[in-house]
């Protein structure tokens, strides 16, 4: 028997509202009531594969209940401000699923359901929240009940529904009349609860039927029920479903395509729906049909020709201009001709070309014309592998776009195509088009300059970066290795016998909590959710020094990272037979315009910790021809500060060269310069540091460990001190929040939509990222424009040392000894003079046999 689903719009996505954590697209707009509901259809397609889907929507208009009782859903709340939006746009995903949507004014969905329900002879699910949808269970029709979140279900059929509610569907419209409605705001009888109104409900089987025999109750009952005999006939009306609504039911609209359109790609991908991206049995594999183009106006796909033969690969490469994308095949646009695509063999049996053949048509395309491509420096890193050299002088849309258009997640050009609605079986041509629609962006936005003289030549000096990788001492870490594990053994030990329990997994937080909190009686911190002790880092450190076992366990947790996270993770990413890790850097990923690296991360490798000085000492000089030398920027983001605030402290505290950290210090804890400890210094560098990220009392009070109110009179001295710093933060708060955006020195824009958002936590985190955005973005931007000419001046003396890691503020070379002192001097002058500022910029050099010497 054919299947139809009717789901209650209003119903499922306000359970989804409440069911899925806050999240919204880059330009602000909340999207997880969305999520939730689409992932709910999804689901349910799956488990009930329906022929026919329909969802149904209010519409805020008074309905004809509302005509019969003003107070009709009087009591309920406002709808909450980030669900608004998402009704509409849950609609717009609904009708691009091809999934029929229905709604009427003066009606509510479960009269529109009801209709069709009633209307129709196949087997009908309802899917709804709303208990008023029970009444229409019947032979064909049951209820799917959302009873929490919208994945808990009660299934109510014709044969159950009795055992379950005690009473016929039919008679859900009677109980409603007696015992009234607190949702919806129905009367029904004052004074009679859901029990008495069930039992007289099961007694007479319905109201009228009650009011015949009304001399069967005496007292107090009796009154009420004469007394609300009126507001029973009303509520009764209120609650009765009206199934004869004058809508159009045709089941053949009501049908659906599944998979769905791959134009359905696009939206998902606005949305930032990765989950349901990932899953490709989800949409149809037919081309797309492209439609509209999000940056510029339409969009005209191109020809696309398949080359069979060298003469016409040979006759392409007479042209100078070319977008070129190689993924499985190669595809090339020459500027202003049609597109072609060489198909590339997989195996011998395979129509196309072996690499082999055109390798040295490749090396022509690569060196000698002018190119764009999606992120070069990957492919030069692939086509390095093909035996191709790749000098051309080529322009990179994935940096264009991270500048112009950043979408908040790593992309391929696929994701730029589906985003921008263009042509995937021409990527070559979408690839131009793109470009030169968001190259006007970036003039109009003064970003071009920050393209065509940072990140464009940066990434040259990256891939050379992974080519040449750092050298790490094999023998010393599988050294430390086994020093490790053995210590690891021990101290497992010494906890269990702490314990007095040698059964339990320390690695298990459950096991580990019972241990601790229930039977050791060690006191919990913090309040149980769902019966659970949590065994979390900072529970634990709050324990730490008045219990050995506590002691224990961190040493034991601290040293266990450091072997599966640095130790064991860099073994099967080290080079055989150099030595080498070649870490790859991300220039496209973050919102700071920071670089990020992976395979390994070594961004993450902690500074000051004990674990990362150990880690430090593992990578080294190449050989014992070389030496690192180090070099950081000293307090950068102060500097910043100092520079955009025009903090006349400040800036004459670094004129004159003073120790900020001693000087806040002195200023905020009341101590003479002379008495400032290194302990009170490192708190007053907390203090310095922890305000330009806008930290909040409670954060400074853990970082110190002190109280909140000492940590809130702190953060007060703090401003009293530097007013400029707090007006400059909070300019940059107020600015975030006008016009939607903020820019770095070197006009880097960040984009904040979650500035205003409703939601407290949203928003403040939104506020805190805009105090620091132009400090740290134009820190990240001065440590890119460093790179560059510290390179520039290394080829240029005709050195042979090579830069070969950048982290947060500091950059490493790989030296020849004989060129150390060189080394160091370009390293100085180029930082230095990457930014022209009020409060000049000052670099430190180390330099050592290893990172943890040379830092």
């Amino acid at each position: 028997m054919k299947k139809l689903v009717l789901i209650d719009g209003n119903s499922l996505i306000n359970r989804a509202f409440y069911a899925t954590p806050a999240f919204s697209t880059k330009d602000g707009t909340p999207t997880n009531a969305v999520f939730g509901f689409v992932n709910m259809l999804i689901k349910l397609i799956g488990t009930e594969s329906p022929e026919y889907i329909a969802v149904a929507f209010d519409v805020h208009h008074p309905t004809f209940r509302h005509g019969m009782y003003t107070e009709y859903k009087g009591t309920r709340k406002p709808m909450p401000e980030d669900l608004r939006p998402q009704i509409p746009l849950l609609k717009e995903v609904l009708s691009q699923m091809g999934i029929y949507t229905v709604e009427k004014p003066g009606f509510e969905a479960d009269d529109l359901i009801g209709t069709i329900a009633k209307g129709t002879s196949v087997k009908t699910i309802i899917i709804t929240g709303d208990r008023d949808s029970f009444q229409l269970v019947d032979e064909e029709t049951e209820v799917h009940f959302t009873k929490r979140g919208i994945t808990d279900v009660d299934v109510l059929s014709i044969d159950n529904f009795k055992e379950k509610t005690g009473i016929t569907p039919m008679q859900v419209i009677e109980l409603k009349a007696l015992m009234g409605d607190s949702s919806d705001n129905i009367p029904g009888v004052k004074g009679i609860g859901e029990k008495t109104a069930l039992s007289m409900v099961q007694t007479y089987g319905d109201i009228e039927t009650l009011y015949n025999n009304i001399d069967d109750f005496k007292g107090k009952t009796k009154e009420k029920l004469i007394d609300g005999k009126d507001m029973a006939k009303l509520s009764k009306t209120l609650a009765t479903i009206d199934t004869k609504v004058d809508i159009e039911i045709n089941l053949d609209k009501m049908k659906y395509q599944f998979p769905f359109p791959s134009s359905l790609k696009r939206k998902f991908f606005e949305l930032d729906f990765k989950k349901f991206l990932a899953k490709e049995s989800l949409f149809c594999q037919e081309d797309e049909v492209v439609s509209k183009d999000v940056v510029g106006n339409g969009f005209t796909p191109t020809t696309l020709e398949v080359v069979n033969d060298l003469a016409t690969i040979d006759n392409l490469l007479k042209k100078d201009e070319f977008s070129v994308v190689i993924d499985k095949d190669i595809y090339i646009y020459p500027f202003g001709d049609k597109e072609y695509k060489i198909p590339l063999k997989a195996n011998l049996f395979d129509e196309g070309f072996m690499l082999t053949e055109i390798v040295d048509k490749l090396n022509v395309l690569f060196n000698q014309k002018r190119l764009l491509v999606y992120l070069k420096k990957d492919l030069r890193h692939k086509l390095k592998g093909y035996g191709v050299d790749f000098s051309a002088q080529a322009d990179d849309l994935a940096l264009l776009k991270y500048l112009v258009d950043f979408s908040g997640r790593e992309e391929t050009l696929e994701d730029v195509i589906y985003a921008y609605d263009f042509d995937k079986n021409t990527p070559a041509y979408s690839q131009k088009v793109a470009f030169d629609r968001l190259i006007i962006r970036a003039k109009q936005e003064n970003l071009l300059s920050l393209y065509t003289d940072v990140e464009l030549p940066l990434s040259n000096v990256l891939y050379d970066m992974e080519c040449a990788g750092f050298k790490v001492d094999e023998n010393a870490l599988n050294d430390l290795s086994a020093t490790y594990r053995a210590k690891l053994v021990t101290l497992e030990q010494n906890i269990k016998n702490l314990a007095g329990d040698d059964s339990f997994n320390i690695n298990s937080p459950k096991q580990l909590g019972i241990v601790l909190f229930e039977k050791l009686g060690l006191p919990y911190p913090k309040r149980k959710k769902d019966g659970a002790y949590s065994t979390a880092q900072e529970i634990l450190e709050g324990l730490a020094g008045d219990y050995p076992i506590i002691d224990e366990i961190l040493k034991y947790r601290q040293l266990q990272k450091l072997v599966s996270t640095y130790i064991d993770g860099f073994k099967p990413v080290i080079e055989r037979g150099t030595g080498l890790i070649h870490t790859s850097f991300n220039q496209t990923v973050t919102a700071t315009g920071r670089l990020s690296s992976k395979a390994p991360n070594l961004q993450n490798i902690p500074v000051r910790d004990e674990e990362g000085k150990i880690i430090r000492k593992f990578f080294v000089a190449r050989d014992d021809d070389h030496i690192l030398v180090g070099a950081d920027y000293s307090q950068i983001e102060l500097r910043l500060l100092a520079s955009f605030s025009g903090c006349q402290t400040l800036i004459d505290a670094y004129g004159r060269g003073e120790d900020i950290h001693t000087q806040t210090a002195s200023k905020v804890f009341d101590v003479d310069v002379k008495d400032v400890t290194p302990s009170i210094r490192r708190d007053a560098k907390a203090v310095n540091f922890g305000i330009i990220y806008g930290i909040s009392e409670y954060g400074l009070a853990k970082n110190i460990k002190t109280s909140n109110a000492v940590a809130r009179d702190y953060i007060k001295k703090y401003f009293e001190t530097y007013p400029e710093a707090k007006e400059y933060m909070n300019s940059n708060v107020s600015l975030a929040r006008e016009q939607g955006f903020l820019t770095t020195y070197f006009n880097r824009r960040r984009y904040f939509p979650d500035i205003n958002a409703k939601n407290f936590t949203v928003r403040s985190y939104a506020e805190r990222a805009a105090m620091n955005m132009p400090l740290q973005g134009t820190s990240a931007d001065v440590i890119k424009i460093a790179m560059i000419n510290v390179d520039k001046r290394l080829k240029a003396e005709g050195l042979k040392s090579k830069l070969i890691l950048q982290i947060h503020d500091e950059l490493i070379v790989d030296a020849f000894k004989t060129e150390q002192e060189q080394v160091k001097r370009i390293l100085i002058e180029e930082m230095e003079g990457a930014a022209n500022l009020s409060v000049k910029l000052t670099v430190e050099t180390e330099v050592g046999k290893n990172w943890f010497e040379a830092k």
